[in-house]
Formats: structure tokens, sequence, C-alpha cells
């Protein structure tokens, strides 16, 4: 019975089922571990979520008419006003009186009114406040933003102010933060007991008459916030204040750095010096900006809405499961560049047509997720099927078809090309005689020592052990992996191949073994090679006429009692590195005479003493 992973490699159901169970496992676990809100998966959308939004204002800005208007406390009002900001009620009163000319379409202020009185330190604060509250409230709705306390409880507001407001001229001053602090969304706060507060950017809403959605605030929408300080909205003339605010919804808060600060994922606020890389970078912004955004998402084109969670583990798991389809891994890997480019694209688009925001972040993530399960998977399965092939293999083919297997660079099936290379025929002479008086066992043992030797010399001159031939072998020097010198290379394994054999004698002779004596032929020329054979059976070989004069030639070394004998074809590539002899042209069964040539396995020595070339 076959082991199971070899069953999973030949099955591809199987193992396309496995893949894919696989890729959801890897997907489930990264988007549901430790916490959903808290995954990988979701902190992938709060990042793709912010790279759209800062990419939609660079790329598409979108500018709102009559867009919100924001009046501002800024550190020059701090020093323009001297009292303590507990005590502006005389400059709060004199904004509202300014406003009120103005008439605008609604007043939203992100700052708490006072729990108590002041009016023993300042007598009279609490008349004129009350008195800009009226004259304010009469001409524009006015929604003033209410504290929360750590226990959850509204801050009181001064009694004065409270009989001239009522509940639906206060909001409470609380953002809904993700678990990076940044703040994304808006929605009315709900509260453990179950009940809801309204907040300032919805109270405002409702005065206008319009429906207060929750979802992710757009905060690609509209330009950069210019706003006027409050310090000099007060002294403007009525028609400066006509221009500025009628008909427009306008909030008053603090810009001062060291209060009300927010996690923003743009910059919003533009900042009177010049913009420096540190200042586009800086996204901690006051609060009143997100109550301003909250209203421009509202009234330009409405709160941006995710799909479900369904919906978006549906395209996640389709995500991560694509990358098992039969698309080769090139392709794959062209596509973990080119799919999140286009899930960007498609993002953008659906924001602004659609004011729908696809869960991007988490889809690339879930796709890349996909690509290194799948990487890993394809990996540990060329590891075994290279373990399988060698473990089946070995002893088979030669090292260097193994190598081209491995590689890829043997093509499966029949096929062959056109190549030349050198071709090396051996054969043991006499040796039939040789074995007729020795058992079956010996002789095989006898010939595996041998085979052994001789194989070894092949190997170290790159050669490739075509086949054995019962006590014979062929041996190809430049397939399947091509050689710069092959001739060379054929000549020094020749020479090897008698040298080991000499030292092997030795051993028999010792053993009380029969010697041998081989012969050894050596040509070169075009031959075919490749998997040549039958589409059921067929192995890596080489045929043609270089193939037939090796084997030939082989056959001359008894006649000719010569131990190597190589082709002029050989010898005109190589002359110059060998001590070759001429021994005429001779002619071979089956084809036209061929000069062949000797060579000596050892050089005479000179009288002088050295080495003759």
């Amino acid at each position: 019975m076959r082991p199971a992973w070899e069953r999973l490699r030949s099955s591809p159901g199987l193992k396309g089922s496995f893949l894919y169970a696989l890729a959801l496992i890897v997907v489930a676990a990264v988007g549901l571990l430790p916490e959903p809100d808290d995954s990988p998966l979701a902190g992938a959308d709060r990042v793709a979520f912010d790279v759209q939004m800062r990419w939609l204002r660079e790329l598409h800005p979108r500018v709102i008419p009559r867009d919100i208007v924001l009046i501002g406390i800024d550190d020059e009002t701090e020093r323009a006003f001297t009292e303590p900001v507990a005590l502006w009620h005389q400059h709060f009163a004199a904004l509202f009186h300014a406003l009120s000319r103005a008439k605008p379409a609604a007043v939203g202020v992100d700052v708490v009114l006072p729990e108590r009185s002041f009016d023993s330190i300042v007598p009279g604060s609490d008349l004129a406040m009350m008195r800009g509250l009226l004259a304010l409230n009469r001409v524009a709705p006015l929604v003033y933003a209410q504290g929360v306390s750590s226990r959850g409880e509204l801050v009181p507001v001064q009694p004065n102010y409270r009989s001239i407001l009522r509940e639906a001229n206060f909001g409470v001053d609380q953002q809904t933060v993700d678990v990076d602090n940044v703040s994304r969304r808006f929605d009315e706060l709900r509260y453990t007991d179950g009940t809801t507060r309204a907040t300032l950017a919805g109270q405002i809403l409702r005065q206008l008459g319009r429906a207060v959605d929750s979802g992710y605030i757009d905060y690609s929408l509209g330009s950069l916030v210019h706003y006027y300080p409050m310090h000099e909205v007060v002294a403007w003339t009525d028609e400066r204040l006509q221009q500025a605010f009628a008909g427009r919804i306008v909030l008053v808060g603090s810009l001062v750095p060291t209060a009300d600060r927010w996690l923003l994922p743009v910059r919003l606020l533009a900042s009177p010096r010049r913009d420096t890389r540190r200042e586009r970078l800086d996204f901690t912004q006051p609060g009143v900006l997100i109550h301003l955004q909250v209203l421009r998402s509202h009234v330009a084109t409405g709160m941006l809405h995710a799909p479900g969670d369904a919906v978006r583990w549906l395209l996640c798991a389709l995500a991560a499961l694509v990358v098992f389809s039969a698309a080769r891994p090139g392709f794959i890997l062209l596509g973990a560049l080119v799919v999140p480019a286009a899930l960007l694209s498609l993002g953008f688009w659906s924001i602004v047509e659609w004011q729908l925001l696809l869960p991007v972040g988490a889809i690339i993530s879930a796709f890349w997720i996909g690509l290194i399960t799948r990487g890993v998977f394809d990996a540990i399965e060329a590891a075994v099927e290279r373990m399988r092939l060698q473990s089946s293999f070995a002893g088979q083919v030669s090292p260097a078809v193994m190598r081209e297997m491995l590689e890829g660079g043997l093509t499966h099936g029949v096929h062959a090309q056109l190549a030349e290379i050198c071709v090396l025929f051996s054969d043991v002479r006499d040796f039939t005689e040789l074995s007729e008086n020795m058992p079956p066992h010996i002789v095989t043992r006898f010939l595996q020592r041998y085979f052994d030797r001789m194989v070894a010399a092949v190997h170290r001159y790159d050669g490739t052990v075509d086949k054995f031939i019962g006590d014979g072998m062929m041996v190809l020097f430049g397939a399947p992996r091509r050689l710069e010198d092959p001739c060379g290379q054929a000549v020094k394994c020749a020479l090897a191949m008698m040298s080991e054999l000499d030292a092997l004698n030795v051993e028999f002779q010792r053993e009380g073994l029969p010697t041998l004596v081989i012969g050894i032929g050596i040509n070169y020329g075009p031959v075919t090679v490749g998997n040549i054979g039958s589409s059921e059976r067929h192995n890596y070989s080489a045929i043609g006429d270089a193939v037939n004069v090796a084997a030939r030639v082989e056959g001359l070394t008894k006649d000719l009692g010569r131990k190597i004998i190589i082709t002029e074809s050989v010898v005109s590539r190589i002359a110059d590195r060998f001590h070759f002899e001429a021994l005429g042209s001779h002619k071979v069964k089956g084809h036209s005479p061929v000069n062949v040539w000797g060579i000596r396995t050892t050089r005479p020595v000179s009288p002088e003493g050295g080495v003759q070339p």
C-alpha cells in the first residue's frame, strides 16, 4: 500500500481539497485569533482604510460646496483673552451675538459649559452668557458639548444655562476609537446598560432635520480645514460675518496642542506654517475635527459602510483559494503585485461611487496568506518529490541525468535533440571464459567491484553512464549537461579507468581471483540524445553514427593490441595535450575506414631525466 503522502501527491482532487482546507484554516486562524477586532486581518483592514483615505485626498480631492466652517480657539486666542478659559463668558457671549447676526445654518460648540456659576468672580458673566445663548438659539440650532465622567455619567451643567437649553441642545463629546486608538467610525454612544447617548454631531444633524447614520467616517471628503481664530471673529463686521457663516454649519472648538487630541487616519487641519514632512505625518488632531468630518460625511455623500462579516469572510476565503488554481507560479507571483493594486483601485471606486468600504486589507492579506501557504506546501512537496526521485532512481541513472531531472532540465515523455558529444565504450576482454568457472554470486560481486571503480572514474570527469551492456559500458561526455571540453574529459576518464583497473587487479591477484583486461574506444560527433524509446517505456540515451563508430573502435582494441583507441575526430581537438600515436586507417563493421590513434598511459623519460611531452 502506498504511503498517504504519495496517494495525496498522485491524486489532484485530493491534493486540491487538502490545499483548500489548509488555506481556509490558515486564514481563519489569522483572522480570528486572538480577538476578531485585534486580529491581523482586522489590522490589515485598518491600514488599508488609512491608506485609501490619504491617497484619495491626494489623487481625487473632493471639495464640498458650502463646507462646514470652523472657529478655532488657538494659542493666539488664549493670549488675546487673558482670563482663564473658565471665565470666558463675556467672550463666548460676544461670539454668539456675532454669529446670531450672521444667521448660520447651525452652530456646534465643542467646549463644555461650566458646572457652576463664576458670577462671584466676574459679576454679570452668567447673564452675559445667557443673553448670548438666547440670541443665537433664536436664529439657528445650537448644540453644546457635554462631558462624560469616567463612570459614564453626564457632567452636570450650571442650572442657569439649563433653563435656556433643552436636551436637544446637548451632545456628548465622546468618540469611537479602534483598538489602535485611531478614530475611524462614528456611532451614537451605547453603554452596557443598553442606553444611548446622542453625540454632538448627531444632535446637530437632528436639529437640521437629517437622519443620523452610523458607519465609517469618510476622511477623504473635503479639503484641508482652514479655521477662523475666535478672537478675530468677535471683532468682524456684520458683512464679513455673513460672508463667512451665513447659511452654513459652524463649529467652535479648541485647537491648542495640549488638550483634546485624537489620532486620525489623515491630517485635516491646515497649518499656518510651512507644510513640512513632519507635519504631513502628524495625524494627532483636535477632537473638533472628528465632529466636522462626521458632518461632512453626512451632508455630502453619506457615511461609509462595510459589508457584513459573512461577505467579508467569503471574499477573504476566495482570495486565499484563488492561488491554488492551476495557474503557473509565475502568474501567481505576478498576481501578488497586480491583485493588491487592482483591489485598491476597486476600493477607491467603491468609496467614491457607492460609499462602500470593501475589506481591501483583509482580502489582500488573505491572498498573500494563501500565496505563502501554497509556497510552503509546494516547497515541501518539491522536497519530498526530490527525495522520492533520488530514492527511486538512485543506481538506475547517472548523477548528471538525476541532476537534470531534479532541476527540470529533462522534459517528461519521449523527446530528443541533436548534440555533439564524446562517446566512450569499454568492454572486458574474454569475460565469458573467465566467468565460466565462477559461481553466479561471485560473478555478480566480481563485476560490481569492477563497475564501482569504473563508474567512480566516469563521474570524476563529469561523464554520464548511458547503460551497462553485460560487462561493457557506454558513457557520454557532454550530455545531458554540456561540457566545455568533452573530448579532453573522455580521454582523462579512459586513463583514469586504466589506472583504477591496475589497482583493482592487484587486489584480485592478492585474493586469488582472475585479473581483467579491458578495451576502450572513444569517438566524437553529432548524435540524437534524449528520452528514447516508446511512450510507455523509454530511457535517456544517445543514438547516431558517432555512437556506432565508438562501439566499433572499441572492438579494434583487441585486433590492434591496444587498450585505448581514439578516433581522429577526438585527437584533432586535443592533440596538444596528450601523447597520441597514429595507428593508421582501419575498416570498421558497417562503416567506411576510420583513422584511429593510440595513447600512452605513461610518458617516456628523457635521457636528461625529464618527462618528454
